[in-house]
């Protein structure tokens, strides 16, 4: 007996804004079905730090991400309660 195994890739994207003590991260992906994810995230440099871009762009995407892994569960979940309320299984 075999099993088929199918891969599909999704692409986030992380985009950054950052000054002098603040870091903005934008995360965003594109679900198979269209529609658009994002969810945005901070870092605030503690003015008694050494300014290191890395460190606020690190805090800042994962911030992002994790708003974004919240969105795509209650994306999953509108795809639930649509499917089991009559919505097309396929989708």
């Amino acid at each position: 007996m075999t099993t088929a195994t199918m891969t599909t890739t999704w692409m986030v994207e992380l985009r950054y804004e950052e000054d002098a003590d603040l870091t903005r991260a934008t995360a965003s992906m594109r679900l198979p079905s269209g529609r658009l994810l994002t969810a945005e995230g901070q870092a605030r440099r503690n003015p008694v730090d050494r300014p290191r871009a890395s460190i606020g762009e690190e805090m800042a995407g994962a911030r992002a991400l994790s708003g974004l892994a919240h969105r795509l569960l209650e994306a999953a979940a509108d795809e639930v309660e649509t499917n089991v309320h009559g919505g097309d299984p396929a989708v």
